[in-house]
């Protein structure tokens, strides 16, 4: 098979069977919902966009364009047409992250993982070769990369899009385990926005102090605790709704007991002892 010259794409009608995978395609997952109304609409309308794809010695393999190619067999096609680029491989992966990172169905959890794989694999660790390899702002890049040192209950439900890159950057800021994990339940359950998370934080920070307290007996009294509450729930009706609604309140157990109680359960009618 003759190959295309350097620096020369040429659009072709490639037979399914010599096209291969991405070696590592950034999307871990793909939604089964999506790819299925896709597949009908390659089956009605046929491949709009071509592929993007490299050229080997007897075949191809994607740079772009992955569910196309899965949506294509699906839909029984034997052909796709397909962009042939002759770039090398370190070129090859910067089409890949350039076409995916305009895509709102990229979950930038996913787009993390691909970041660390290209930084070690293809840019030696170097941060500025990884900018310019994905062709992309420093900044754009860190904060992906800053999820995979963040807590891995956000950066899982970040992949599950129960929350937003901005919900997920700031539960990350909030330094205490127990606190992070309680607010990261709550934007999960009630779509809370990261001005919110960030109110929430600074309400937390009040409550504990910036860094923990030295162990006295080897255990910090924070970090070994358990996450202080598994869902947030209205003290005054008992509610779960509209968490985004709550606020942190201070007050003394004994006047909780005496004060709050007794008369939450007068206005219950209930019986005080």
């Amino acid at each position: 098979m003759p190959r295309a010259k350097a620096d020369q794409a040429t659009l072709r009608e490639i037979p399914l069977e010599l096209i291969d995978p991405p070696e590592r395609a950034i999307r871990e997952s793909m939604d089964q919902t999506l790819l299925e109304e896709l597949t009908d609409s390659i089956r009605e309308m046929g491949v709009i966009q071509p592929i993007v794809v490299l050229p080997g010695d007897d075949r191809y393999r994607i740079l772009a364009g992955h569910r196309r190619f899965i949506a294509s067999g699906r839909a029984g096609k034997q052909t796709i047409p397909a962009v042939v680029r002759a770039v090398d491989a370190g070129a090859g992966e910067a089409v890949t992250v350039h076409e995916n990172s305009f895509r709102e169905d990229v979950n930038p959890a996913e787009e993390a993982r691909y970041f660390a794989y290209l930084l070690e694999h293809s840019c030696e660790g170097d941060v500025d070769k990884l900018c310019r390899l994905a062709r992309a702002k420093r900044g754009y890049v860190e904060e992906r990369l800053l999820l995979l040192r963040g807590d891995p209950e956000v950066l899982a439900t970040l992949k599950e899009r129960r929350i937003s890159l901005a919900v997920a950057r700031e539960l990350n800021r909030i330094r205490d385990q127990g606190y992070r994990r309680m607010y990261l339940d709550a934007a999960a359950r009630g779509g809370a926005t990261a001005r919110m998370v960030q109110e929430w934080r600074i309400q937390s920070e009040r409550v504990i102090p910036v860094e923990p307290p030295a162990p006295g007996d080897g255990t910090n009294q924070f970090t070994a605790l358990p996450p202080p509450i598994t869902g947030m729930m209205c003290f005054l009706c008992d509610g779960t709704d509209c968490v985004h609604e709550m606020e942190l309140l201070y007050v003394h157990r004994a006047c909780r007991k005496v004060i709050l109680e007794r008369f939450l359960r007068g206005l219950k009618g209930e019986t005080t002892p």
